[in-house]
């Protein structure tokens, strides 16, 4: 069987670094910055309880964690520097409990790397913890992999790269407990690890893993646009489209914006619902017009010595022109008959 070493499980997390870039907390991740890391870390050990996890979180930064050190915390922003070297592939941290940390950021399993090395590397007929490790990157056994008749038996020995014009790629391959390198050929897989993705068409791993993720988020994105379009026609519809009022001769009223302006009808002005109580009223030897103190409570307009009485302070709707106190005077002088307006009511 073969030893699983670190080198193995740092080149895994950063494999599974590329996968969840695009995830949940493709936010946290992308650009993987010391104040992202900073705050991707805050946000997983809210609600972490693994020993394992919080062991290396204390072997990391040398105190518990603990939400009351929330500013403590926010003082160590630089020890996620070289993390993020690390996950970008720039640089490997001298510090072993940096990487366990950044395989806890990117929710890489098995962890720490005891377990990993212990575990081995995952086979198509056991379960997959992980729901976020795309199908296409599960291993096959060693015994289904196609070989050449002419293939030595050394099954653990690496052979070195041979550039004879055939097309091939060398990747990356992720499984759950692994992480080996693969070459995939036309006729099939050469083994260069344990084991191998059992690709006979010679197609790229990542062409397969990136082809999977660009059909997902396209779905994905059609969704989201879809549902954010009909939300807008919602909100367009309740609040946009009527929000406008017009004067109706004696009082404001709400109406479509988008209403079509008749000849002999009131401009559609933006909604005010200051103005909705707003009224033209009628004065007549019986209105009361002011307080006991003496101050007005009705407003007027005058337009060829025309007088037109309103309920509160403004503009004429019609004309525009600023509204002025009622005086004894205006009232006196341009007052209706009550008893007259009565009769005409009874008419």
């Amino acid at each position: 069987m073969r030893n699983n070493t670190f080198e193995d499980y740092k080149k895994a997390i950063q494999a599974k670094y590329e996968v969840e870039k695009e995830g949940v907390y493709f936010n946290f991740l992308s650009p993987p910055s010391q104040a992202n890391l900073r705050n991707l870390c805050w946000e997983i050990f809210n609600s972490n309880t693994n020993s394992d996890d919080l062991k290396t979180f204390h072997s990391f930064f040398d105190f518990e964690f603990d939400l009351e050190k929330r500013n403590h915390f926010k003082e160590q922003t630089d020890r996620f520097r070289p993390i993020g070297s690390f996950l970008k592939g720039e640089k490997v941290p001298s510090n072993r409990f940096a990487v366990e940390l950044a395989a806890i950021l990117v929710d890489f399993q098995p962890r720490p790397y005891k377990k990993y090395k212990e575990r081995g590397i995952i086979g198509l007929d056991q379960s997959v913890k992980n729901p976020n490790i795309p199908e296409v990157f599960l291993m096959k056994p060693l015994e289904e992999i196609p070989k050449n008749e002419s293939e030595e038996e050394e099954d653990y020995k690496e052979e070195p790269e041979q550039d004879n014009g055939s097309p091939s790629d060398k990747l990356m391959a992720i499984a759950a407990f692994g992480a080996i390198d693969v070459k995939i050929e036309d006729e099939g897989v050469v083994k260069q690890g344990v084991t191998g993705v059992v690709m006979s068409n010679g197609i790229s791993l990542k062409s397969r893993l990136f082809d999977k993720l660009f059909k997902r988020s396209k779905s994905t994105m059609l969704a989201v646009t879809l549902i954010f379009c009909l939300i807008a026609l919602v909100i367009y519809l309740a609040f946009i489209k009527k929000d406008c009022m017009q004067w109706t001769g004696d009082h404001y009223e709400i109406v479509d914006c988008t209403s079509e302006i008749s000849r002999d009808s009131n401009d559609i002005i933006p909604l005010d619902k200051n103005l909705l109580d707003f009224r033209k009223i009628e004065v007549c030897d019986t209105t009361t017009c002011f307080k006991k103190n003496g101050d007005p409570i009705v407003w007027y307009s005058k337009n060829n010595n025309q007088v037109e009485f309103f309920n509160k302070d403004g503009k004429n709707p019609i004309n525009d022109k600023r509204l002025r106190r009622i005086t004894a005077h205006i009232f006196t002088k341009y007052k209706g008959s009550c008893v007259q307006k009565k009769s005409e009511t009874a008419n």
